[in-house]
């Protein structure tokens, strides 16, 4: 596949969501739940999670995991907990477990402080979390971890729907004006939609 006309390559955003979630094949839903017409359900999950919880706890995640700071990570995954409501809170700690089998880069102490800090009940393991700290891992850009992120939520969540392209595309737009404003070191970037 080549570019789509909102500038990313779905091919390379395979690939990152193959390196960070190797359990990506076996998955069930993340977080979000189609209600509806697809196009739809994705719009109001952008608009209701997506945009004002899931995107700000991305980035300052992956901004996060690449200075080493598990306390702070710690704090953030307890935060997305107390911001989700029951049931795309209980699928993304289910889907955390699953991805906190996987093997991580050698020498990557991050990851098992987490994990450390999940079974002591300090923290709750979400997914947009773990995979963050992975994509941080595995030096993936921030720009292609998020929309890795949600291509695994349109996959994951419609698999069958034709027009999945579109619809990531229909993301990217505010990925990039979070990113825009984030990068600048403004602190609205941080509540950019909230």
């Amino acid at each position: 596949m080549g570019m789509s006309p909102a500038g990313f390559a779905v091919s390379e955003l395979s690939e990152v969501v193959r390196l960070c979630n190797p359990n990506f094949e076996s998955m069930r839903a993340i977080s979000w739940q189609v209600k509806g017409p697809v196009a739809d359900s994705w719009r109001r999950w952008l608009e209701s999670l997506f945009e004002p919880v899931l995107l700000p706890h991305l980035w300052r995640v992956l901004e996060l995991s690449a200075r080493q700071s598990a306390r702070e990570i710690i704090a953030l995954d307890a935060e997305l907990d107390r911001s989700m409501k029951p049931w795309p809170r209980q699928r993304s700690m289910d889907a955390g477990r699953l991805l906190l089998q996987q093997s991580t880069p050698r020498g990557e102490r991050l990851m098992a402080r987490l994990q450390e800090s999940i079974q002591a009940g300090a923290a709750c393991g979400h997914f947009a979390t773990l995979y963050s700290v992975r994509c941080v891992a595995f030096s993936i850009p921030t720009r292609a971890a998020v929309l890795g992120y949600l291509l695994q939520e349109l996959v994951i969540g419609a698999p069958n729907e034709t027009g999945q392209v579109k619809l990531l595309e229909a993301a990217v737009e505010t990925v990039n004006e979070f990113l825009r404003i984030s990068s600048n070191g403004l602190n609205e970037g941080l509540r950019f939609h909230g």
